[in-house]
C-alpha cells in the first residue's frame, strides 16, 4: 500500500506493510530501513480522518509525542483499518460510532449500545474509565485491561464474545464487540414462569458452558469470574446461543499465580477463599468448574446455592462450602445430581476438569422430565381431584395398588393424597389414553410432603424477590482484601 506524507515544500511517498506484530512505513519499496514502526502494543495509537463525503482520507500515528499524518485512497484505508482492528488502539471513536444508551454496568465499566455510522448495525462498547484504572485501590488495573485485551485478541470460539475494535478517548477506553439481543442467563432463569426449567434446557445450558471452559483449558486460561451475569444469550430464549463475556480477571494457568481472593461472592471456588499465603497454592482451571457448578445448581433448582442477606454472610457460606444436596434426590435426575456433586466438590484434587465433566453419563443418557412424569403418574394413579369425585367407583386403583405403581409404602401414599385434598388449587391434567411402565422405573418421582402448584408458585416468587437484593454482588479484585 502506498500513502503520502504531505510537507510544505515537498510531499513524500511511503510504502506501508502490516506484519504479525507491527506496521512499518518506508521510503523504499524493498521496505529496508523503515522510518516509522508502529508496534502492536498498549502504547501505540492510530488516528483517522474523514473527508467531507464521510470517507476515510488519512491516518495518523503517534511518533515522538506528535501525530504524523499519511494520506491515501479510501478503499485502501478501509482495508488497512480492517487489518489493524483489535490489534492497536484507534482514536476518534465518535467519527465511527454513535452512542444510544447504556445497556449494562459493573464495578469497573459500563456497556453502551452503539451504532456504526456507515450502516444500521448495532454493537456493544465496553467503556472503562481512565480514572478508575488509575485509582489508588489497585495499582495493576491498567495491566489487567491490557491482559484482557490480549486474551480477547487470541480467543476465537463461537461461545465467547469476539473483540472487534479498541479505541482510546480522552477519559475512557472502549472495547467494541458484537451486540447480542438476548438477556443475561440470570434474567433468563428469573423470567421463566415455570417452577423449574425443562431438563433439555438445563442440559444444553451446562453442556455449552462446559464446552467453553474446555476451550479455555486447552488455551491454558482461567476466567476466574464465571457467573450468571457474565453469560449472555446471543438469541432471545435460546440457551444454546450463550456467550461467555468479561475477561477482566482472566489469567494464564502457566503463570503459576498464587491463590488470592478474587471473583464474585457465591461463585468462588473454596480453595481460593481458604488459601494460605504461606503455602504454594496456585490457580487452576478447576476454579471455573466450581463456578459452573454453582450455575448448574441454579439451572436445576432456580435457587441460589449460597443464600444470605449480605455479602459477608455469602462469603462465609461460600468459604465453608457445606453443600447438602439430599433434598434434590427426589426431584433431580440421578445422573444430573451426580455431576453436580462432582462439580461442587470442595477438594480441587478430586473435582473434575471441564473435559472430564463432558464425558459424564449425564450428557449421553435419556433425559426424563420428572415434573412431567410426576403429572402422568398422578393421572394414572388417580392422585388428583379426579380421586375425590370418583372415590366410590372402580375407575381408580385402591391405595395399595397405587402405592405399588408409585414404588412407595401405602402410608406415605395416604399422606400425599390427604395433602392434595387440602389444597384449593388442584392440578389440571390433559386426558392421557396410554400408560408407559418405564415411567415408574425410578424412585425419584415421589416427593414426600409436596404441596400444590399454586403454593409452589408463590414460594418461588418470594424466593426470586428475596434473592433480587442478595444476588447484587460485587466483583472482588485480586489483592483487594475483603472487608468483613
Amino acid at each position: 500500500m502506498n500513502c503520502l506524507r504531505k510537507h510544505l515544500l515537498k510531499s513524500k511517498t511511503y510504502y506501508l506493510e502490516v506484519l504479525q506484530d507491527q506496521m512499518i512505513l518506508s521510503e523504499h519499496k524493498t521496505m529496508q530501513n523503515p522510518k516509522y514502526v508502529v508496534l502492536f502494543n498498549f502504547e501505540s495509537r492510530v488516528m483517522w480522518k474523514k473527508s467531507e463525503h464521510e470517507q476515510l482520507c488519512c491516518f495518523g500515528i503517534l511518533y515522538q509525542k506528535r501525530i504524523k499524518w499519511f494520506w491515501g485512497v479510501h478503499k485502501e484505508l478501509n482495508l488497512l483499518k480492517m487489518y489493524l482492528s483489535n490489534r492497536v488502539f484507534f482514536g476518534n471513536i465518535s467519527i465511527f460510532y454513535e452512542s444510544s444508551q447504556i445497556i449494562g454496568s459493573g464495578a469497573s465499566s459500563k456497556v453502551c449500545l452503539v451504532k456504526r455510522n456507515t450502516d444500521v448495525l448495532y454493537y456493544a462498547a465496553k467503556c472503562i474509565s481512565k480514572k478508575y484504572l488509575t485509582g489508588k485501590k489497585s495499582k495493576d488495573r491498567i495491566a489487567r485491561l491490557q491482559s484482557e485485551i490480549e486474551i480477547l485478541q487470541k480467543i476465537d470460539h463461537p461461545i465467547f464474545v469476539k473483540l472487534l475494535e479498541i479505541y482510546e478517548g480522552d477519559n475512557s477506553y472502549y472495547l467494541i464487540t458484537d451486540y447480542y439481543e438476548g438477556d443475561t442467563l440470570y434474567n433468563f432463569i428469573r423470567n421463566t414462569q415455570t417452577d423449574s426449567l425443562p431438563s433439555y434446557i438445563v442440559r444444553d445450558g451446562i453442556k455449552t458452558l462446559l464446552l467453553g471452559l474446555q476451550y479455555l483449558e486447552h488455551m491454558g486460561l482461567i476466567h476466574r469470574d464465571i457467573k450468571l451475569e457474565n453469560i449472555l444469550l446471543a438469541k432471545q430464549n435460546e440457551i444454546k446461543s450463550l456467550k461467555i463475556i468479561d475477561f477482566g480477571l482472566a489469567i494464564y494457568e502457566n503463570t503459576q499465580t498464587k491463590l488470592s481472593i478474587c471473583g464474585t461472592p457465591g461463585y468462588i471456588a473454596p480453595e481460593i477463599l481458604r488459601a494460605d499465603i504461606k503455602q504454594n497454592e496456585y490457580f487452576t482451571t478447576k476454579c471455573d468448574v466450581f463456578s459452573a457448578g454453582v450455575i448448574f445448581y441454579k439451572l436445576l433448582t432456580k435457587r441460589t446455592l449460597f443464600r444470605a442477606d449480605n455479602t459477608a454472610d455469602i462469603m462465609k457460606a461460600n468459604t465453608q462450602c457445606d453443600i447438602r444436596l439430599d433434598e434434590l434426590e427426589q426431584n433431580v435426575q440421578k445422573e444430573a445430581l451426580n455431576l453436580l456433586k462432582l462439580m461442587l466438590e470442595p477438594n480441587p484434587n478430586i473435582r473434575p476438569t471441564a473435559s472430564q465433566c463432558l464425558e459424564h453419563p449425564y450428557f449421553y443418557c435419556q433425559l426424563e422430565d420428572i415434573r412431567i412424569l410426576q403429572e402422568i403418574l398422578d393421572k394414572v394413579t388417580g392422585c388428583s381431584e379426579f380421586t375425590k369425585e370418583h372415590q366410590d367407583t372402580h375407575s381408580v386403583p385402591d391405595e395399595s395398588q397405587a402405592a405399588q405403581i408409585k414404588k412407595c409404602p401405602p402410608t406415605q401414599y395416604r399422606v400425599r393424597v390427604e395433602q392434595r385434598k387440602r389444597t384449593r388449587s388442584p392440578r389440571k391434567y390433559a386426558d392421557f389414553h396410554f400408560y408407559l411402565p418405564s415411567f415408574c422405573q425410578m424412585n425419584s418421582f415421589e416427593s414426600e410432603g409436596n404441596s400444590s402448584n399454586s403454593s409452589k408458585s408463590s414460594k418461588i416468587e418470594n424466593i426470586i424477590i428475596n434473592e433480587k437484593e442478595s444476588e447484587k454482588d460485587s466483583v472482588i479484585e485480586e489483592n483487594n482484601k475483603f472487608q468483613q
